[in-house]
């Protein structure tokens, strides 16, 4: 599965990250998905698991917390294609 990810929000507005795998996003240059310019997102902010056919999204301790509809994410949940949500203040949306 092909998964992409666009930043819809803030200076890296329009990048697209893809991916097959899981990956992190975060303020650390160590994350496959780097968002350093967002100062409320954790180093290590939240996780998008590639688990075919579904794709999980889940909060890494966050202090800001990551948010789907304004909810804050507990635990871990089922992104449908083309979703939108928020880590931090940057807002994404996933497809594949």
């Amino acid at each position: 599965m092909k998964v992409n990810l666009e930043l819809l929000s803030g200076p890296l507005d329009g990048s697209v990250f893809n991916f097959g795998n899981s990956v992190d996003i975060g303020r650390d240059n160590g994350c496959e998905v780097p968002i350093p310019v967002d100062k409320f997102i954790s180093r290590r902010h939240a996780r998008i698991l590639v688990v075919e056919p579904e794709c999980f999204l889940e909060d890494l301790g966050s202090t800001n917390g990551t948010f789907i509809n304004d909810q804050r994410l507990q635990g871990r949940i089922v992104l449908q294609k083309g979703q939108t949500f928020r880590v931090g203040k940057t807002w994404m949306t996933i497809d594949w």
